[in-house]
């Protein structure tokens, strides 16, 4: 195992989500200062309870004005507010993102990814309807540059292999898959152009505005299993990266997008190695040999960011 450290260099502008918001909700975030908004991560919207604001892993109350709040002069949500927002979610149409909020989520037109959940109603058997949404979650997609990034470092030294990423929620793993989706289909620090395959089945990583002009083709909205069957038998890619691998359905994909030759880099949920290896879905990638690198990442609050590092022969 090798450990790394290296500086995250955040962009972009949370007007975007803000347009969503009631005009109470969306200024008091916007007088919150540069500091809250540069590392704001989620909005949460609850009904009848505070507007919380995930902010450096920590969960901060805002009042009005922006400023930091107890309870009793925070901002709180009330029914009509988050009706509102869910209606701005949905353009208007409820009923087209009934399947999605089934689901637990909800896709805006500008492909943002909002997280609900709320009263359900069984109709039949284990099918059910949701009746009534009571909390959101925004989360807050960025483009962030990893300087100094080692995986860029070993896909110069040794060429496009497999890569394996893991941590637990919340520590940049789908935002490190951007980047490198990125870095691989333009060129970026040093790297030569890669034909790249993107399944984005969950709709989070793609940013079109931050990754498109490089030879990246994104299977946004496929399931796994399909995004990688189909970009293995059309596409022809130097690589394909994937979010959140582990079910049973994306191992067979896997193995055989393996028996093509084509490399994968992926993410996954584990807190440390020994906890990915006891996935029994994952284990058995390891055991065919899917993943040449297993590469654990946690995020402190300076935006720095640690890398684990282990080798196929040394796991």
């Amino acid at each position: 195992m090798i450990l790394y450290e290296s500086s995250l260099k955040k962009t972009g502008d949370i007007d975007f989500y803000l347009k969503y918001l009631p005009e109470s909700i969306s200024k008091a975030i916007a007088f919150a200062g540069d500091e809250i908004k540069r590392s704001l991560t989620e909005i949460r919207l609850r009904v009848n309870s505070p507007l919380s604001l995930t902010v450096n892993k920590e969960n901060i109350l805002i009042d009005k004005y922006g400023k930091r709040s107890d309870l009793r002069g925070c901002l709180f949500i009330s029914r009509e507010e988050l009706d509102y927002c869910i209606n701005n979610f949905c353009d208007g149409s409820y009923h087209t993102q009934a399947n999605n909020i089934k689901n637990g989520f909800i896709i805006t037109k500008d492909g943002c990814r909002v997280g609900v959940c709320g009263n359900i109603i069984y109709t039949s058997g284990s099918d059910f309807v949701i009746d009534e949404i009571t909390s959101v979650n925004m989360r807050v997609n960025r483009f962030v540059y990893f300087n100094g990034c080692p995986l860029i470092d070993l896909i110069k030294n040794e060429g496009i292999c497999g890569i394996l990423i893991y941590s637990p929620p919340g520590e940049g793993k789908t935002t490190l898959l951007r980047f490198l989706a990125t870095a691989l289909s333009k060129g970026l620090c040093g790297l030569k152009k890669y034909r790249t395959a993107l399944v984005d089945e969950k709709r989070e990583v793609y940013m079109k505005n931050k990754m498109d002009g490089g030879l990246l083709d994104v299977f946004y909205g496929y399931k796994k299993a399909d995004g990688i069957d189909c970009a293995t038998r059309t596409l022809n890619p130097d690589v394909i990266l994937i979010d959140e691998i582990g079910g049973l359905d994306d191992t067979k994909s896997i193995l055989s997008a393996q028996n093509s030759g084509v490399p994968l880099i992926a993410t996954c949920h584990a807190g440390d190695f020994e906890q990915l290896k006891r996935k029994p879905n994952i284990n058995l990638l390891i055991e065919n040999d899917v993943f040449l690198y297993f590469a654990g990442i946690s995020l402190d609050r300076n935006n720095m960011i640690r890398y684990d590092i282990t080798a196929r022969e040394d796991g």
